[in-house]
């Protein structure tokens, strides 16, 4: 099925791990020019090399989302290369800590806002410009089932990712009008399709404070409360839905929540 992404570009931030990268190279098989963007060089030019197996072009652009300048550039090195910016993926995210609220401790919270919630903002706001000038545009991000039954142990990063949500809805609202579309999907929780390419930073990476209590553990054991499909999904499943909410089969779809949750929220 021709998606309609062929010759589009699209900037997919957190693009060296899990969802991200699965996006990449899943935006790739469409014939999109992606911009994978993180901050492990490493990585990030093993996705480009991914990315260009796939069909696309790629290009690595080193940044740090929580940085606004870092931000701009970035958005500037995309526009350069490749004249225009029409799908963003804002699948960049981590987790601070794994801690009961009242034992946390405040400067975490600072860092599960600051990488889930303010980079959202900064690296929205650098892209939308360029979208409205050209009439198009198409705005994905990576929220969570967190942000609707929040996840134990995480209630700032829940928060953000509350948000997150919030946020989809509102700049879908105010974008309508310019020809963008603004939606987000909403995992319950995936495992990277391969684990031993995850980047360091990354919160699937073996020493990240999610993954140090749940290493091991297969996905029955890893579950919180039960699921309809027994398993956590796998990243290139959620990529899917995100390539779906990017094209132009969803055109008439905006300020929406896909939840791909393997029917966590309706299981008895």
């Amino acid at each position: 099925m021709d998606m309609g992404l062929s010759g589009r570009t699209a900037v997919v931030t957190g693009g060296t791990a899990n969802i991200g990268r699965a996006t990449c190279t899943a935006l790739a098989s469409e014939g999109a020019n992606v911009v994978v963007v993180g901050r492990n060089e490493e990585k990030g030019l093993e996705v480009v090399a991914d990315v260009e197996r796939a069909g696309g072009q790629g290009l690595w652009v080193s940044c740090d989302v929580t940085d606004r300048a870092q931000v701009d550039a970035m958005v500037e090195a995309a526009v350069q290369r490749f004249g225009a910016i029409d799908v963003l993926v804002t699948a960049a995210g981590n987790i601070a800590s794994v801690a009961a609220f009242v034992d946390s401790d405040p400067a975490t919270w600072e860092l599960d806002l600051s990488w889930n919630l303010t980079s959202v903002l900064h690296v929205t706001q650098a892209v939308l410009p360029h979208m409205i000038a050209q009439g198009r545009g198409r705005v994905v991000h990576v929220g969570s089932t967190a942000a609707d039954i929040g996840d134990s142990l995480m209630s700032v990063y829940s928060a953000a990712k509350g948000a997150i949500h919030t946020f989809t809805r509102t700049l879908a609202r105010e974008t309508a009008a310019h020809g963008i579309t603004v939606n987000a999907v909403s995992p319950y929780g995936t495992r990277p399709d391969d684990p031993a390419h995850v980047s360091s930073g990354s919160r699937t990476a073996p020493d990240s404070p999610m993954m140090q209590g749940i290493i091991g553990l297969d996905d029955k054991s890893v579950l919180g409360h039960k699921t309809l499909i027994p398993r956590l999904a796998k990243a290139s499943e959620v990529a899917s839905g995100i390539v779906y909410l990017a094209s132009d089969h969803a055109a008439y779809v905006t300020g929406e929540i896909l939840t791909m949750d393997g029917g966590a929220r309706i299981a008895s």
